[in-house]
């Protein structure tokens, strides 16, 4: 019986020490995706300063935890599987990063700019929507500006619209979400290449 008891104490005391620890948190970052760089031929004639000035973000995905669809109507926060930094300032990191390799040039900043820097391309995104889907499809929809310096005038806007599939994962769906991001990134490279190119050229 003595045996029993203590027996039967050790297994209390292994269930309630159990029962005291939580899982370890996992914590995640976006990060830049490959990308060809902007054709050698035009770094002479197009080297842009751009600095990424703001990113607004659904206040629903304004939190640590990472967000998933679980359904038509609700989402999921998962509670031991989070963001690295808030999720605005990796976007807007990220953003950064990936117009580095898109563009002509090595001078992009993220706001606030340094102290004498000068930016002639402003980046201003407003993500609508940045959906994950554990083994499911991954969805950013975001309306984006590019202005001159200090924001004065609209050179050009557009509109965002991508979808990539994860895995079981949450490091899948963080995945498939940088994709998303750089596909959004290589948008607006596009749109600020052109808007340069088609500028008059001044002679010496």
């Amino acid at each position: 019986m003595r045996w029993l008891r203590i027996t039967a104490i050790t297994i209390c005391l292994i269930t309630i020490g159990g029962c005291g620890r939580s899982p370890a948190t996992r914590f995640y970052a976006l990060t830049p995706v490959a990308s060809a760089t902007a054709p050698a031929a035009q770094s002479a004639t197009l080297a842009p300063s751009v600095g990424v000035r703001a990113v607004d973000l659904p206040a629903e995905l304004d939190r640590p935890q990472i967000v998933t669809r679980s359904g038509t109507n609700s989402v999921e926060l998962a509670e031991f599987d989070r963001w690295s930094a808030p999720l605005r300032d990796i976007i807007m990191r990220l953003i950064a990063e990936n117009l580095a390799t898109q563009l002509p040039t090595d001078r992009v900043a993220i706001y606030p700019w340094l102290p004498g820097e000068s930016v002639e391309h402003e980046v201003a995104v407003e993500v609508i929507r940045f959906e994950g889907r554990l083994s499911g499809p991954c969805v950013l929809e975001a309306r984006w500006r590019v202005t001159g310096a200090g924001g004065r005038a609209t050179l050009v806007a557009g509109r965002t619209s991508v979808t990539e599939n994860a895995g079981a994962d949450y490091a899948s769906v963080v995945a498939a979400q940088s994709q998303l991001v750089a596909r959004l990134s290589a948008d607006i490279a596009a749109a600020i290449r052109s808007n340069v190119a088609a500028r008059p050229q001044t002679s010496n």
